[in-house]
């Protein structure tokens, strides 16, 4: 095998390449030193991110108030009680002045015969009416023995006394226990003998006086 003696290169081709070397390495620093450079520019010229304002729409409640309607109720007038309507049996208002309709009526007997007797209606209260009544009259309230006797009309009435009419009476006025029945003739005869008279409740039918009876009062 022949010897071939190395090789030698030339000084100026191989500091040509380290120079090159060199150079290629430094643009490639250069370049990402640019990059880089760039990329913080980027970063702070780029805004930060916000969240967006978000906007609250609060629609408001519109409260609609009925209107209160007042109801005036008129007040009630209520007549007066008539008190004379509170007598006891038909009452002492018959509405008429010349005889009186059928029913129970009370009143004193200014005259009587054989076939008819002069009668003053009166008013028979009793209770809380008696009281009332006395009241209205300026008398003692309630009265004595609860019971009061009104009679402030003057009219007398003529009345029809039926043939068989029955009277209860009582001979002493002064003591319940004497009363009896008696016919209507026996009581006129009767009644003339005594100094007091008491009053008598009239029941009257078919417009004619059917039974007489003489009210106790103590």
């Amino acid at each position: 095998m022949a010897w071939s003696p190395p090789e030698v290169r030339s000084p100026g081709l191989t500091d040509s390449l380290l120079h090159r070397s060199r150079h290629v390495r430094l643009m490639a620093l250069l370049g990402a030193l640019v990059v880089l450079l760039a990329a913080c520019v980027s970063a702070e010229a780029t805004p930060p991110t916000t969240n967006p304002t978000v906007t609250t729409t609060t629609t408001p409640v519109t409260t609609t108030t009925a209107p209160v309607t007042t109801s005036t109720t008129a007040p009630t007038t209520t007549a007066p009680v008539d008190t004379n309507s509170l007598a006891e049996g038909s009452g002492c208002t018959p509405g008429t002045a010349d005889s009186l309709p059928d029913g129970e009526w009370f009143g004193l007997v200014d005259e009587a015969a054989a076939e008819e007797i002069d009668f003053d209606l009166a008013c028979w209260f009793s209770g809380d009416a008696a009281a009332r009544a006395a009241a209205e009259d300026g008398q003692e309230s309630p009265p004595p023995n609860d019971y009061y006797v009104r009679n402030v009309n003057p009219t007398l009435r003529t009345l029809s006394v039926a043939d068989d009419a029955s009277v209860t009476w009582l001979p002493s006025p002064g003591d319940p226990a004497t009363e009896e029945t008696v016919s209507y003739s026996d009581w006129l005869d009767g009644r003339q003998a005594r100094d007091f008279q008491p009053g008598v409740w009239l029941t009257i039918e078919d417009g004619a006086i059917v039974d007489i009876r003489e009210q106790y009062v103590p």
